[in-house]
């Protein structure tokens, strides 16, 4: 028989491989030529130091194209990302007006400065470099999907990796909630005959991971799609 296992870990922990940056902490997207970034407070890298947690709005210092060209978060038209009460910190522009160049890249980290000038890098906001180390955070503009009409939409999505995929007797299904929700995870064949029902529990925000046992299936690539509340996330399991 199966065993299922739901367990808590420490984000700090995952790294996802999204091709903006490892953590959780930072989504964005296009409306036109603006970009929007959301910087979710609760994802930052557990090493940064400080806190950035009830600020009205916090520095961005940012550079693009590998920091050729920097903004630095004290400059007169530098941008601030202001607070949405839930300690998301949102900001919005064109990035080839803001920083005079076809920008590619945008790098960036967040710090206090708005909050305290004399001392802004008591409290930074930054990646998580994957190794239990921070990193400054870099979104591939050409990488990035339009913006939804309501920009929550696109940029509260919840997180979702397998690992170990392919897997040899156990996976673990490992998601990261913006809130809470209900989580159902289902394993198809290629036919599209469901298989098991992995799991379908109500789950905490925050960072999850549901251990599987694929012992007793058949070795070959199944499909598993992962609901939580109104998304859908679908990809293949090889099991070997």
């Amino acid at each position: 028989m199966k065993k299922i296992y739901i367990t808590l870990f420490s984000l700090c922990c995952i790294s996802f491989g999204l091709s903006a940056q490892n953590n959780a902490a930072i989504s964005a997207c296009l409306n036109g030529t603006d970009l929007s970034v959301s910087f979710d407070n609760a994802f930052n890298c557990a090493a940064a130091p400080g806190s950035l947690s009830g600020m009205a709005a916090i520095g961005f210092h940012s550079g693009a194209d590998s920091w050729s060209t920097v903004i630095a978060w004290d400059d007169a038209t530098a941008l601030q990302a202001t607070n949405d009460g839930a300690d998301v910190y949102t900001l919005t522009f064109d990035p080839s007006t803001y920083y005079g160049v076809a920008a590619s890249t945008v790098h960036f980290v967040y710090n206090m400065g708005p909050t305290d000038p004399a001392g802004p890098w008591a409290s930074e906001g930054k990646d998580d470099d994957g190794a239990g180390g921070c990193a400054d955070f870099m979104v591939d503009i050409a990488a990035l999907s339009p913006c939804a009409t309501n920009l929550n939409e696109v940029v509260l999505n919840d997180i979702i990796n397998v690992s170990p995929n392919p897997a040899n007797e156990m996976t673990n299904f490992n998601v990261i909630l913006r809130n809470n929700k209900k989580v159902s995870i289902d394993l198809y064949d290629l036919t599209g005959k469901l298989i098991e029902n992995v799991t379908t529990n109500f789950l905490s925000k925050g960072a999850h991971s549901i251990q599987y046992n694929t012992s007793s299936l058949t070795n070959g690539i199944y499909i598993y799609q992962i609901s939580s509340g109104n998304e859908i996330n679908s990809g293949k399991l090889i099991v070997k």
